[in-house]
């Protein structure tokens, strides 16, 4: 233990929550295109080990594998629309999970860097 930070196996990458989502519009509210899959658009944002876009986190691995290895540096802050298969993480007790206990992530089929 090292600052009071207590490290959580399991959970490491979850300890911060994603930035705060921008204001709700019409694109960046959740829209199911068929069943299980959901479409997110705003700005992309790292987040601790993730990615996040309007209220979901993005896993790394997938953003690597569609956006490239140095998507960090050449993608964040840029509009994106995301679709795919949204799953939602209960956090136990142990976990230092701050959305109220709940992580959700959405795992991308497709991303799409709007103008």
């Amino acid at each position: 233990m090292a600052f009071g930070i207590v490290f959580t196996p399991g959970c490491r990458e979850a300890t911060n929550p994603p930035p705060v989502a921008e204001e709700p519009t019409a694109a960046s509210n959740p829209q199911r295109t068929e069943k299980g899959v959901e479409t997110r658009e705003g700005e992309l944002h790292a987040s601790k080990g993730f990615g996040a876009v309007a209220d979901v986190l993005l896993p790394h691995d997938v953003l690597e594998e569609k956006l490239g290895r140095d998507w960090r540096t050449t993608m964040v802050g840029k509009r994106v629309r995301v679709r795919g298969k949204l799953r939602i993480h209960k956090c136990g007790p142990e976990e230092q999970c701050l959305i109220q206990g709940e992580l959700p992530i959405l795992t991308p089929d497709s991303i799409e860097v709007l103008p």
